[in-house]
């Protein structure tokens, strides 16, 4: 693969020349420090960017015209890692060398640029027919949130931890900030995402990325400002004596979320050591010690995951039971991260850990979406490339993995309570 960086002033474009794709991705990447005020509108914006234009007053006009482009797919999606919210604009389509049409690579490149300059506006507010269908969709999907228990109780166990970390801030925010947003409000943000934010623009497939980068600059000319890129670290605050926390909810199971602040690793330690760590202690399936302990031995669960936030330095484990259940599934959660803390595991086990995030690591360099993805946070986080790391995988010991242990400390213990009318003694 070939990188290359072309600096635009306002905005950096960065090219992937490769040959292991049939198809040419780009996404147009606006990054900002998070603001929980925000965020939904943003998460607004960037819907309602890609259902409509001047020239494209409908969804429908927008797809016709990419079905003209051999079927390419054009859409907005926001995302906060750690203390970095973007709003990206994403488009895939085929590669040019399978294409015969002239002026084809120009055209499909072009178009995302022809949508975000020229939104759908007049008297300085966007379209309202538009905007109360994306209004309405953006509603749909908060409720959804809400629908699912699982997810419902990862949201209130941060909020309890601390709704002041933008660890706890929501993407799409709540009912009442959707209302908050107006048409001409949007349209004032438009202006802050186009002029007052960080543009990254990174290209994938096998074309001529010379000329993809001057189509862009042809298409691309208002952006005025570039800033200095936050720092994705959230500075997630230590408790003394762990936060408990207990609330009601209108599903049938509990469901138990513990959260452990990560303190004192080192870049190398977050970006590999405790990817192995996590891997042994519940990401890894049915392998994990959580499964084996919560799931296996003892019947206690439907459901364990441990999840690994390194720009928010948290682990959080999540378990689906039932309420009689519970205090039990908390001191077998402990249990399991002291004996990760005193190595109680083989070293085969380690090993099988290494390979198994070795292989997924190789699997990951097949698939277009996930390089791209490395090279934006190699860009933004300095994170190995996938093949750095892993080399990097493969140098990890029990030692390392035992630092990991003592440098978590426990935060929060969130139950959301269910009804199954199962109580714990």
């Amino acid at each position: 693969m070939e990188y290359k960086k072309f600096d635009c002033n306002s905005y950096n474009i960065h090219t992937i020349k490769t040959d292991k794709f049939k198809t040419v991705r780009m996404e147009i990447i606006f990054s900002r420090e998070v603001d929980k005020k925000e965020m939904p509108i943003f998460s607004f914006l960037s819907d309602l960017l890609t259902d409509c234009s001047k020239d494209y007053e409908r969804r429908k006009d927008i797809a016709i015209r990419l079905e003209e482009l051999y079927k390419a797919t054009f859409y907005g999606t926001t995302s906060k890692v750690g203390n970095l919210f973007t709003i990206s604009f994403i488009m895939d389509f085929i590669a040019p060398e399978y294409i015969k049409e002239k002026n084809y690579l120009e055209n499909v490149v072009a178009f995302p640029f022809t949508i975000l300059n020229h939104p759908r506006v007049k008297n300085n507010e966007f379209d309202l027919t538009n905007f109360n269908i994306v209004k309405r969709r953006m509603l749909e999907n908060i409720v959804s949130i809400k629908e699912s228990s699982d997810r419902y109780a990862l949201v209130n166990s941060l909020d309890a931890m601390d709704n002041n970390s933008a660890t706890a801030y929501k993407v799409l925010g709540t009912k009442e900030d959707i209302d908050n947003i107006t048409p001409s409000k949007l349209y004032d943000y438009y202006h802050t995402l186009i002029n007052s934010s960080n543009c990254d623009i990174f290209i994938i497939g096998n074309a001529n990325m010379d000329e993809i980068a001057n189509i862009i600059k042809d298409n691309f000319k208002n952006r005025v400002i570039k800033l200095k890129r936050p720092s994705l670290l959230v500075n997630n605050s230590v408790r003394k004596k762990p936060l408990v926390k207990e609330e009601k909810s209108k599903f049938i199971q509990s469901t138990l979320v513990m959260i452990y602040n990560i303190k004192g690793l080192d870049k190398k330690e977050k970006n590999i050591d405790f990817h192995v760590f996590n891997y042994i202690l519940g990401s890894g399936g049915i392998s994990s010690k959580l499964y084996q302990k919560l799931r296996n031995d003892n019947s206690l669960c439907y459901g364990v995951r441990s999840m690994y936030l390194k720009n928010d330095e948290l682990l959080i484990i999540e378990v689906s039971l039932d309420n009689k259940n519970v205090l039990l599934a908390e001191k077998l959660i402990k249990k399991c991260i002291k004996e990760m803390q005193d190595g109680k595991y083989t070293e085969e086990l380690v090993e099988d850990a290494k390979k198994n995030l070795i292989f997924s690591l190789k699997i990951n360099s097949d698939n277009n979406v996930s390089v791209l993805s490395n090279y934006v946070f190699h860009i933004f986080d300095n994170l190995p490339l996938l093949e750095e790391r892993c080399e990097m995988l493969k140098q990890v010991t029990k030692d390392n993995l035992i630092k990991c242990g003592k440098a978590l400390n426990l935060n929060t213990i969130y139950v959301q309570k269910g009804s199954d009318n199962s109580e714990g003694n």
